[in-house]
């Protein structure tokens, strides 16, 4: 019960940092990056989009080249991909690009920029889907429609609700 708890002010907490951050213009502070390396391979598993540790990647609906939502707090919990992706298994490199956020490169696809989440303890997990802040919604990179695999109980949608 204290876990539950713990964990849902964590996420409250980092929803109103993400919330109350604003939109950016692609140029937000320096993060530590989800991909340390110049070069992000980035594949397909599933039909989403992982990183080169098998991690799902995702985008946020309001977020774009032009206007990131998540900046400040938001990127402690959704770590952007840094580097130059390349197309691994699946991906097409057309759909692949980059933007400069502050003095780094982000990954894009399709003009999104991709993200990690931090409560994806292992490849495969989508615990980020659905989840909606400062007016957009995350979800899996790639995928054309949201999956029924997202939190794994309770209410869903939001930081507060559909943690274990």
């Amino acid at each position: 019960m204290i876990r539950i708890a713990a964990v849902t002010t964590v996420l409250l907490l980092a929803a109103t940092a993400c919330s109350s951050s604003g939109g950016g213009s692609g140029q937000g502070p320096s993060t530590t990056p989800a991909a340390n390396a110049t070069t992000v391979r980035i594949s397909t598993s599933h039909g989403v989009l992982v990183g080169p540790d098998g991690h799902t990647l995702y985008s946020n609906t309001a977020d774009s080249a032009s206007h990131l939502i998540c900046t400040g707090q938001c990127l402690s919990i959704w770590p952007p991909v840094l580097g130059t992706p390349s197309a691994g298994s699946g991906v097409s490199p057309s759909a692949l690009g980059t933007i400069q956020r502050g003095s780094q490169i982000q990954a894009t696809f399709d003009g999104h920029p991709l993200y990690e989440f931090t409560q994806d303890a292992k490849p495969g997990d989508m615990k980020g889907n659905g989840l909606s802040d400062a007016g957009g919604t995350w979800h899996p990179a790639g995928m054309s429609s949201a999956p029924s695999t997202g939190p794994s109980s309770g209410s869903g949608g939001g930081y507060g609700g559909g943690y274990p």
